[in-house]
């Protein structure tokens, strides 16, 4: 097919490299369905390591199929043990963006809010909910690749370092890279520094050449350590 249909001019050495090619990637993606367990769904996920940038469509973002566990035994267990509908929710919303990271995927609360048949508004509660509740930053779209509001993530990524965690280990706790950890920690200091010396939101950002907004989320972190008794 490759030399009478597409003409294609390779010797068949090179098309013998591009066939094993094809069915390595073949093979790589393709998921069988009876080896799922029950509750069980196949989903394409945006890579981890896929990096979001201006005009880049869905199309050309690198995808990976993920299994992920729609219904366990452990949802039938947590309800036995008498957790709510909506703790058993936050606990499944959890586990599948764990279980689509652990396969070199990242879901997108919409993803979530397909799979599990609530609004996309309650799933971005659910995790809002059970990252302040486990001081745990779980691994979506908006965290890994820094889109969307990160307001929770940037407060727990800082309570670490206000404990003199190490930043290694706030990266591993929180699925950041150190770098990441080390541009927020860098950036509240500076805010810190001069929102103490009684600078407004305005000149603060002038200053550091930053959004408004973005000061606004390290001045709003500040005030509600400051108001929980915790000295910074």
């Amino acid at each position: 097919m490759l030399t009478q249909e597409y003409k294609f001019r390779g010797g068949d050495k090179i098309q013998d490299m591009f066939i094993k090619d094809l069915l390595d990637e073949f093979n790589k993606h393709h998921k069988d369905d009876w080896k799922l367990n029950a509750g069980q769904t196949v989903w394409w996920a945006v890579h981890k390591n896929e990096k979001p940038s201006r005009n880049k469509t869905i199309q050309n973002t690198k995808m990976v199929p993920v299994i992920l566990s729609v219904a366990s035994i452990e949802d039938l267990n947590l309800r036995l043990d008498g957790y709510s509908a909506k703790e058993i929710r936050r606990y499944k919303v959890a586990r599948v963006l764990k279980e689509a990271y652990e396969q070199d995927g990242v879901l997108i609360q919409a993803d979530v809010s397909q799979l599990l048949g609530v609004s996309a508004g309650t799933i971005s509660k659910d995790i809002r909910e059970y990252q302040i509740e486990h001081e745990e930053i779980l691994p979506y779209r908006g965290t890994i690749h820094d889109i969307g509001p990160t307001l929770t993530h940037k407060k727990i990524i800082l309570k670490q370092f206000l404990r003199n965690v190490p930043t290694p280990e706030i990266a591993r706790r929180t699925s950041h890279s150190e770098e990441a950890c080390d541009r927020y920690i860098k950036s509240f200091k500076k805010v810190r520094k001069l929102s103490e010396e009684g600078l407004p939101v305005e000149n603060i950002a002038a200053d550091l050449d930053m959004s408004k907004s973005l000061v606004k989320e390290y001045v709003e972190i500040i005030g509600d350590m400051m108001n929980k008794g915790g000295k910074i």
